[in-house]
């Protein structure tokens, strides 16, 4: 057989969800030729082949697709295949970006409002990018000349497309810029993208009227598309709804429930990002959250969601201020009102939440006067500062200007109970995600390392929540269905041969507290296209050979 690469002597998990098998697979020109499970077939398959790999003892997948990335705004930079090493190294092929509401693309350039977008893109991006391109057509032309370290599929963002076009107006656009945005985006999926993301968390979209929303859900629908949710509330109190002391429901399941009606008024397939209960009185409400989506899917809705295998994530600081004070929020942070009026509303939700400013971790300060409190906790902070935990916060986020990034923790659980992680991550709709902010800057959140490895360590090996099989099916071909990415994710003849190759003993997540950057164990080798880019653990940064994906 006339091949450029024989993989031999590994187990084979496809998948697909199927068992395992023993098994060979022959490459050529960067895709799968076939896949051999006999001996005779890859006996023969030796004779034509240029360079052979021994796999005996190792598990042969699928590279694993992080399904909510931020990576797209490193891409586009020339040292991106350094900064994005970690993401090969534990054994990523694809990104999926554009998520929580944020892409390069599309952005509306002629816009007096257009350099509004750069201030709010910092903490995303390691240093500045050109945002030249405007169109996501010509945002992936870009990407495809410059060559790419990962294959890259794109969302569109509605909240850089806002920005771009209005800056910091929050109000509704009224029907004639709502019907310009509206060709913005759909141009936008006929140009190749897999579909629509919200940041319902963030200004602007935070601020949108579920009817301006529902415009967005309707054109996802009518291109068959996928839209992702960043929900409005991942807390059972928050400051994106109007508080009330008695009587109103958990803030994180509103939200939901108002995401559910939303797919049942417009028919759109919908993935709610990173399914999160931030807080000890949060995680009480797993179940019931659970319970809506599996309620909604028996009636017909196309409802699914990701998670992270940790208990913490990466976010701005803005996140957990109120709409009121992120409305005009520079001013906010001055006005000796607001500031009262804020403190006594963050006093209260954080009591009523078990999670508060000291459960913050700053990863990178956003301004050189904050780097000497990298990797320190606000309760932290604020004894050096010699001030309260709220003042520091407050001090911290009027220099940045709101460039912090931040390590939230309890998200799901601690040290002490993750009984919430583990129902997220077992749940048959759950997929896996990083949703890491990784950069060249300050220090990294755990999931840009140890993802994945973790899935396989932790969640199958150590707690037996689903077999191997699964497990890779819900990195692998499942994302890639999820998505409509086509021939990827799966290990059948015809498709692209980005493979991940472990050895299932020694495969794990080493990062832990307060060592939060160490690469895994057990990667041995990771294929994009049938370009070797890892051998024994370490990337390879001298290829770009990762592809720019389109939808079609």
């Amino acid at each position: 057989m006339d091949c450029d690469l024989l993989i031999k002597g590994g187990t084979i998990v496809d998948g697909t969800g199927d068992k395992s098998f023993p098994g060979a697979l022959a490459i050529k020109d960067g895709k799968i030729k076939a896949v051999l499970r006999s001996e005779a077939d890859t006996d023969d398959a030796e004779n034509g082949c240029r360079e052979i790999i021994d796999a005996e003892g190792l598990t042969v997948c699928p590279g694993f697709i992080d399904m909510h990335s931020h990576a797209d705004w490193i891409l586009p930079l020339d040292d991106h295949p350094s900064i994005l090493s970690p993401l090969l190294e534990q054994g990523i092929t694809t990104v999926v970006g554009g998520n929580c509401g944020f892409s390069p693309a599309p952005l509306i350039t002629d816009s007096p409002h257009f350099g509004t977008i750069a201030s709010f893109a910092d903490f995303l991006s390691d240093r500045p990018i050109s945002l030249e391109w405007g169109t996501m057509g010509s945002f992936l032309d870009s990407m495809e000349n410059s060559g790419v370290a990962l294959n890259l599929a794109m969302l569109a963002g509605h909240g850089n497309l806002r920005l771009s076009m209005l800056g910091l107006n929050y109000a509704f656009p009224g029907n004639q810029t709502l019907s310009d945005l509206e060709q913005a985006i759909s141009t936008a999926l006929e140009e190749g993208a897999f579909g629509i993301s919200f940041g319902l968390g963030y200004a602007p979209g935070i601020f949108s009227e579920i009817r301006e929303l529902e415009t967005f859900a309707l054109i996802a629908r009518k291109y068959d598309r996928l839209l992702t949710v960043h929900l409005k509330a991942y807390t059972r109190l928050s400051g994106a709804y109007p508080l009330k002391l008695f009587g109103d429901q958990p803030h994180n399941l509103r939200a939901l429930q108002e995401m559910i009606d939303l797919v049942r008024r417009t028919g759109v397939k919908m993935q709610i990002s990173h399914m999160l209960f931030v807080g000890k009185k949060t995680w009480s409400t797993v179940d019931q959250a659970l319970g809506m989506i599996d309620s909604a899917v028996e009636e017909g809705l196309d409802i699914a969601f990701d998670s992270f295998p940790y208990t913490c994530g990466n976010t701005t600081i803005y996140v957990v201020y109120p709409a009121w004070f992120l409305n005009n929020i520079e001013q906010n942070l001055k006005n000796k009102a607001a500031r009262l009026r804020l403190r006594f509303e963050v006093a209260f939700i954080t009591s009523q939440l078990g999670f508060g400013l000291e459960d913050i971790q700053v990863l990178w300060g956003g301004h050189p006067e904050l780097e000497r409190y990298r990797g320190l906790f606000f309760d932290e902070i604020a004894r050096q500062m010699g001030c309260s935990v709220f003042q520091a916060y407050l001090k911290v986020s009027e220099l940045s200007k709101g460039k912090t990034l931040c390590l939230l923790h309890k998200y799901n659980g601690d040290a002490d109970d993750e009984s919430a992680l583990h129902k997220v991550a077992s749940h048959p709709l759950n997929l896996f995600e990083t949703d890491t902010i990784l950069t060249g800057r300050g220090m990294q959140n755990p999931s840009s390392f140890g993802t994945f490895p973790r899935v396989i360590q932790y969640f199958h090996k150590d707690l037996g929540l689903f077999t191997l099989e699964e497990a890779v099916a819900k990195m692998t071909g499942k994302s890639a269905h999820r998505f409509g990415i086509k021939d990827r994710g799966t290990i059948t003849e015809g498709s692209w041969a980005d493979l991940s190759i472990f050895d299932y003993e020694e495969v794990a997540d080493n990062t832990a507290p307060p060592d939060l950057e160490r690469r895994p164990s057990g990667i041995k080798y990771v294929f994009i296209n049938g370009t070797e880019v890892v051998r024994d653990g370490k990337a390879n940064t001298n290829h770009l050979a990762g592809r720019v994906l389109r939808a079609l």
